[in-house]
């Protein structure tokens, strides 16, 4: 279609130049005609002037045609040349620079084009910096408290060996934490790299829920919520069971955060023609209707005040979409403040190739 309608353009502009073009003759013929019949039987003197005539009007019909020709092919390479002139801004980091689109040709859709990925390098950039910067957050944070927890065992500043088994347990609270951290961080870089593989088997989808909902239950039950599964029997799928046990594990380690006492937490798990709907719902505080689409990225909080400890690593519902993504699933979110929030991931019953 686009070429299409390029090709009509450039073939209207060169219809364009030939009527010109006889326009230009018609009017010089029209002016010589005139002439030699106003001059009558002039002889050769006329003849003469009727060759002049026809050299001007030829040369006077090549210089207008070359000046159309000239001025229409700058209309028509402008914006290219101004495209070629932002990418290159573009390329350089100057993510700001924009095309000026206007209309609604091929052309103009093409700057467009130009601006939305100037838009998506944008985004991703900040990101990136965002990223880098939790990251390093994320690190510190803990390597503080475990720095400051050894000074205090190491100069024997603990009043009491209660107190200092306390201090301990803070150290391997913490270094438990930058691992996991680390452990997850490579497993979506691994991801990202197209290197991480999955060993499916034929699972029980019901049964690998109660074992991780087991799991669960005694902090759930701690913190003063309640934690319910309610399933259809024999339900299977091609899964990596410990992949798709992680999934369960960080979407309830995910309502169990920001679910308040008395609360409550459910698995529902149903088929969905060809797949299984496996959803975690809450009666949390619920997510903003802004904040939904971006819960699946790397290192995002809803509420940026949350401590670590409160908000868990931000990496629990990106780890979810990737390993979903990984069995050729997809994953969904809805929310509503004030009532609570349900997490889905939605995988095929047999297996098939992901989109890495």
């Amino acid at each position: 279609m686009i070429r299409r309608s390029i090709a009509i353009k450039i073939g209207l502009s060169i219809l364009g130049l030939i009527a010109v073009d006889l326009l230009a003759l018609y009017w010089s013929l029209q002016q010589l005609i005139s002439h030699v019949l106003v001059s009558g039987g002039a002889g050769q003197t006329t003849s003469a002037r009727v060759e002049l005539l026809l050299i001007l009007s030829a040369v006077g019909a090549i210089l207008l045609a070359t000046g159309m020709t000239v001025f229409l092919s700058q209309r028509l390479a402008q914006p290219l040349v101004r495209m070629i002139h932002v990418t290159h801004e573009i390329g350089q980091g100057h993510l700001d620079a924009r095309v000026p689109a206007r209309g609604d040709d091929e052309v103009a859709r093409l700057g467009e084009a130009i601006n939305e990925l100037a838009r998506r390098l944008q985004r991703l950039d900040a990101s990136r910096k965002e990223f880098f910067a939790d990251v390093a957050h994320e690190l510190r944070t803990p390597l503080t408290y475990v720095r400051g927890y050894s000074q205090v065992v190491a100069d024997g500043l603990a009043k009491t060996e209660d107190e200092e088994q306390e201090y301990l347990r803070l150290i391997r609270d913490e270094t438990d934490r930058v691992l996991h951290l680390i452990e997850d961080l490579f497993t979506l870089a691994q991801a990202d790299e197209g290197i991480l593989r999955i060993t499916r088997e034929t699972a029980d989808i019901g049964e690998l829920a109660m074992r991780v909902a087991q799991r669960m239950r005694p902090k759930m039950e701690e913190k003063g919520l309640g934690l319910g599964v309610s399933l259809q029997p024999d339900l299977t799928a091609d899964v990596d069971v410990a992949r798709m046990e992680q999934v369960l594990f960080n979407l309830l380690d995910n309502a169990f955060r920001y679910t308040s006492a008395p609360g409550q937490v459910n698995i529902v798990i149903r088929q969905r023609g060809d797949s299984i709907e496996i959803a975690v719902r809450d009666t949390g505080a619920g997510i903003p209707q802004a904040d939904l689409p971006f819960v699946w990225d790397r290192l995002y909080r809803v509420d940026k005040s949350r401590s670590r400890q409160q908000g868990g690593t931000g990496l629990g519902l990106a780890m979810v979409k990737r390993i979903a993504e990984l069995h050729g699933g997809t994953v969904e979110a809805d929310s509503e403040e004030g009532v609570g929030t349900t997490m889905t991931i939605v995988i095929p019953v047999k297996a098939v190739e992901s989109q890495q």
